[in-house]
């Protein structure tokens, strides 16, 4: 190992993450690809000198330790009440993944490229890996709903191991015979061989996830940069605990782990998220680079064109195949099992454990000089095609998140979270208050823990795409700048609030916000059940199940002619109040935001009647 070559090596890294992260934004170039890109340059000798393989062991270690790391990184986002929803789906997807890729995959690579089965199975079981690498930043860079968000996230980072393991097993599986392994290895292949990983990493991870945790409560004071530490300090010991134990379990310990603290309330968690980004940034950067810079290029235009051939059936068929298979009784809709089998991206552990199964299998398979390659040209086209298209498929299929964000997780907050959960309404609730936050989870609800008046908070919980925004927090000041930042930095175009102090409302109005004060609000009400006894009267004559309610107008859907809207059928508007002023409407009256409408009708039919004029259900 020469000390050259690891200068050499860094110096890259740093110059490729650091242009990569600045072009990639400013380019709409996916970042991994640019830094396939660089990594593929500097690996020509006679361009730039730098042999990889003269980093020896540090290479390998290198390698190991940022794939874990950034595991551990997209792990941390996973939420298990987001999981609720979807979980079977993400199970099916990373066990028929396991099976149904790995299968696939070898008949393709078998009948296209005329590879025998031992190398073409283990090209299968490479590319079953999707991998937080690649989907983190793309979902950072487009805007979907949290149901496909979610199931991407939570495959890429679950299937990870597994996929890792079963590779590594299949590569045993060919390079040695069972009675040439090592006595550890003989005792418990296969299934015990696979269990014993499995089990180490759970348990590792849960121990050392809930001491984490437990350091945090304890420490009086504990600062953001220093829960940073801690937590990434711990990780790394995770991994080397339990390879130390047996050698592939790291990753289980990883996935393991970061569940744990990302479920629990770890304080500074916002100022950790964002250092938690930086070192991930430099992480793929050390990781892609290098795996790039390994790559003999010639290899990669040896198999043109049938290589391109494999990698076009996998994703255009393979994929599908498997998404079908996994949400056949699920209630994904068309438009969102479409979106997931068009976008999965195979990220960087596909590539390492290629670099390892290329190095062992050399010179005792044929075509395993083409293994890398092949799986090289699966992540870069993936990645290079796949993320340039699905903003725009998001788009076209209308799966872009159309959720309701509620800032302040309070007694009115969680009120309206309730009513319009219970509508079917998708929501995501904003607190500062991490312990409440957590409280906020375990019922089963999204929440992001941060400022509501902040951008970056509002950006977060994904206001820029949200049908409406709530601003429900006790203070005026909050909900004033909360409401400033939505309208003029985000563009959100429906901003409603909380105004507690009556005075307040003309300033909230000023800013385009709709004002709710809660004291007019509960006065006028009062007053209505006093002075209008004659609606009641009105009921009492009529059948047992009609009733009258009166609803704020609060969707833009719903701002047409009240005979336009079938939701209305079998009501009857006898009354609209339009800011200080009300009258009595007909069919062709145009609602508008803002309004407050009395409507007689039956329970069921109020029911509707009430989504679609305030959620937008209708």
């Amino acid at each position: 190992m020469e000390i050259e070559s690891i200068l050499k090596a860094a110096g890259f890294i740093a110059i490729a993450a650091a242009f990569a992260n600045i072009l990639g934004p400013r380019l709409k170039i996916p970042i991994p690809l640019l830094l396939l890109g660089f990594g593929l340059l500097i690996g020509l000798d006679d361009t730039w000198g730098l042999d990889v393989h003269k980093l020896g062991d540090i290479f390998e270690v290198l390698i190991v330790l940022a794939v874990g790391l950034i595991v551990f990184e997209g792990g941390l986002a996973i939420r298990f009440s987001s999981l609720r929803n979807v979980g079977p789906i993400v199970r099916n997807l990373v066990l028929l993944g396991l099976l149904v890729t790995t299968i696939f995959a070898m008949f393709v690579a078998n009948i296209v490229l005329g590879w025998e089965i031992r190398i073409a199975i283990i090209f299968g079981a490479l590319i079953t890996v999707t991998g937080p690498s690649v989907i983190t930043p793309l979902l950072r860079s487009i805007k979907v709903n949290d149901r496909i968000r979610t199931v991407l996230s939570s495959e890429g980072v679950i299937i990870d191991p597994f996929g890792a393991l079963l590779a590594l097993v299949l590569i045993q599986v060919v390079v040695t015979d069972v009675v040439e392994v090592d006595q550890e290895v003989r005792n418990l292949w296969p299934v015990g061989f696979i269990a014993s990983r499995i089990v180490i990493g759970l348990v590792v991870g849960l121990i050392v996830g809930g001491f984490t945790y437990f350091v945090t409560r304890v420490v009086p004071n504990i600062k953001g940069r220093e829960v940073l530490l801690l937590v990434i300090g711990t990780a790394v010991a995770a991994f080397a605990i339990s390879e130390n134990f047996a050698s592939d379990s790291g990753l289980f310990a990883m996935v393991v782990m970061s569940l744990v603290v990302g479920n629990t309330a770890i304080p500074h968690r916002e100022a950790f998220n964002e250092g938690q980004e930086s070192i991930s940034a430099w992480l793929v950067a050390i990781v892609y680079v290098l795996l790039a810079a390994s790559i003999d290029i010639d290899s990669i235009a040896d198999l043109w064109p049938r290589g391109f051939i494999v990698v076009a059936i996998v994703v255009l068929v393979g994929r599908p195949l498997l998404v079908s298979l996994a949400t056949l009784r699920s209630d994904l809709g068309f438009r969102e099992r479409f979106f997931l089998a068009f976008v999965a991206p195979r990220g960087i552990v596909a590539a390492s454990l290629a670099t390892v199964a290329a190095s062992q299998l050399s010179g005792r398979l044929e075509h395993a000089d083409q293994l890398a390659a092949l799986v090289f040209l699966v992540v870069a086209l993936t990645i290079g095609i796949q993320s340039v298209y699905a903003g725009l498929l998001a788009r076209i299929l209308k799966v872009h998140p159309m959720s309701i964000v509620i800032a302040g997780a309070g007694e009115v907050g969680l009120r309206a979270a309730s009513i319009l959960k219970a509508a079917g309404e998708p929501i995501v609730l904003i607190e500062s208050n991490e312990q409440v936050a957590t409280t906020v989870e375990e019922a089963g609800y999204t929440v992001v823990v941060g400022d509501a008046s902040e951008a970056r908070t509002l950006r977060s919980a994904g206001v820029e795409d949200a049908k409406a925004l709530l601003i429900a927090t006790p203070h005026d000041p909050v909900n004033l700048l909360a409401a400033q930042v939505a309208r003029s930095q985000l563009d959100c175009a429906n901003v409603y609030v909380r105004v507690n102090d009556p005075k307040n409302v003309e300033v909230f109005q000023e800013i385009g916000a709709i004002p709710i004060s809660q004291t007019e609000a509960v006065a006028t009400e009062l007053a209505y059940m006093v002075t209008d006894p004659g609606i009641f009267d009105v009921l009492a004559q009529v059948e047992e199940d009609v009733t009258v309610i009166r609803v704020a107008v609060t969707d833009i859907n719903a701002q047409r002619s009240i005979s336009a809207n079938p939701a209305l059928i079998g009501t009857l508007i006898v009354l609209v109040t339009r800011g200080q002023s009300s009258f009595i409407p007909n069919g062709s009256t145009e609602l508008r935001i803002g309004d407050v409408v009395t409507i007689f009708g039956k329970h069921n039919e109020l029911a509707s009647a009430r989504v679609a004029l305030s959620t937008g259900a209708g």
